[in-house]
C-alpha cells in the first residue's frame, strides 16, 4: 500500500501566477503574488519574512547567492538584497526576456522564443555590459541559459553559460563576463526543450542530462564533454530527463520508464493517474512525479509508488530546494512537501 506524501503547507497566491514567479535556494523561498508584490517565505512553515512591491506578478524571479531578482513583464529588472529585502537597483526599459540567468556577477536575459539577442548586464548594479554576446543560430529560439562552474584545475577560473538552440545542433560554453567560447560539442540533432526553456537536470556528479532530438538522452560534463546514454524507442516529451546515479528516468505521457543504465534494463511505470507528467525531481530512493492535474506520485527504483498525494489545485511546476523540501506551484496555490523520508 503506497503512503501519503507529508504537505508542510499551503498558501494562496490570489491570482493566476506564472511558473518562473517562483525561486528556491537552501533557506530561501521567493514568489510573486497578489498581483503586485514580491514575498520571500520561510520554506518550512510559509510564513512571510519580507515583501516588496512590483509592477505585476507575472515575471521571473530567481535567486542568486545574497540577492533575489525579479523581471516584470513590463521590462523592469528589480535587483534586492535575500535578507532584508531592501531594493538594491532597478534596470528600466528591458523589453520583455522571461529568462534571468546569473553566473557569477553577470546576469544574462533574453533569448526566449529567439524574439531578443541575449544581453548581460552587472549584477552589482544592474549595468549593461558593452559588447555582442555571441550564441547559436542568431534569431532562434534557445534553451534557457544554464550557469556552470567550471573546474579549475583545467585552467578555468570564470563562470560560464551553456547555450542550445531549438534550431542548431550543438552545445556552447561561453565565459558570461568576457564571451570567450569555453566549449563546443556537436550532436546528433538539437536539444529537445518545451516554451518554458527549461531543457536540462543536472545530476549529483555534475554532468548535465538533456534530449538531443525526441529518442536520444544525452549527459555532458565539461571536463569530458558529451555521452549518449540511452537511445529510447519511442518519442519523449520535452520534460528533462533525471540521472540519479546509474538509474535513469524518462516522464512519459505514458508513465514513467526507469533504466539501470549499468544493465541496459527498462522498467515502465504505468499505474499513475490519468493526464501527462508536467515536471519530476530526484528524491532519496526514487524520484518525485507530478501529473497533470493536482496529484504528486512518489516511484521507487523498483518501479512500486511509494506514496502519493493530491494538492490544492493544479501543478505547473516542480522546484526542489535541498534534500528535504519540493515546492508545487500551479493555477493560485504554492504548497511545500516535505521529502526528507524515503519511499519505502
Amino acid at each position: 500500500m503506497d503512503q501519503p506524501l507529508k504537505v508542510l503547507w499551503s498558501r494562496p497566491l490570489h491570482l493566476r501566477s506564472s511558473e518562473t514567479t517562483l525561486a528556491a535556494a537552501s533557506g530561501a523561498l521567493v514568489v510573486a503574488e497578489r498581483h503586485s508584490r514580491l514575498v520571500r517565505l520561510d520554506p518550512q512553515s510559509g510564513a512571510p519574512i519580507w515583501e516588496q512591491g512590483v509592477e505585476e506578478c507575472w515575471g521571473t524571479t530567481v535567486v542568486a547567492g545574497e540577492r533575489c531578482l525579479y523581471l516584470s513583464q513590463a521590462g523592469v529588472l528589480h535587483c534586492f538584497d535575500l535578507h532584508s529585502g531592501q531594493r538594491t537597483w532597478s534596470t528600466p526599459d528591458l523589453g520583455l526576456h522571461r529568462y534571468v540567468s546569473v553566473s557569477g556577477s553577470v546576469v544574462l536575459l533574453g533569448g526566449w522564443r529567439g524574439y531578443r539577442p541575449l544581453i548581460r548586464v552587472d549584477l552589482a548594479n544592474g549595468e549593461h555590459l558593452p559588447g555582442q554576446f555571441p550564441g547559436l543560430a542568431p534569431g532562434s529560439s534557445l534553451a534557457w541559459p544554464l550557469p556552470v562552474r567550471l573546474d579549475p584545475e583545467r585552467g578555468f577560473t570564470a563562470d560560464a553559460i551553456l547555450l542550445a538552440s531549438a534550431s542548431q545542433a550543438a552545445l556552447l560554453l561561453v565565459d558570461a563576463r568576457t564571451g570567450v567560447t569555453r566549449g563546443e560539442w556537436s550532436l546528433p540533432a538539437p536539444v529537445h526543450f518545451s516554451d518554458s526553456g527549461i531543457a536540462s537536470s543536472v545530476a549529483e556528479d555534475g554532468r548535465i542530462v538533456f534530449l538531443s532530438g525526441r529518442r536520444t538522452v544525452m549527459a555532458l560534463h565539461p571536463a569530458s564533454g558529451v555521452e549518449i546514454l540511452w537511445r529510447h524507442d519511442r518519442d519523449l516529451p520535452s520534460l528533462p530527463p533525471i540521472l540519479t546515479g546509474r538509474t535513469l528516468w524518462l516522464s512519459e505521457d505514458i508513465g514513467v520508464t526507469i533504466i539501470d543504465l549499468d544493465r541496459s534494463a527498462r522498467t515502465e511505470v504505468t499505474r499513475l493517474p490519468p493526464g501527462a507528467t508536467c515536471g519530476a525531481v530526484p528524491v532519496s530512493g526514487g524520484a518525485l512525479f507530478a501529473r497533470s492535474g493536482d496529484q504528486l506520485i512518489a516511484v521507487d527504483r523498483a518501479g512500486g509508488i511509494a506514496a502519493r498525494v493530491r494538492l490544492p489545485a493544479r501543478i505547473d511546476r516542480l522546484l526542489p530546494d535541498g534534500r528535504s523540501l519540493v515546492h508545487a506551484i500551479g493555477k493560485g496555490h504554492l504548497t511545500t512537501i516535505d521529502i526528507s523520508t524515503k519511499p519505502r
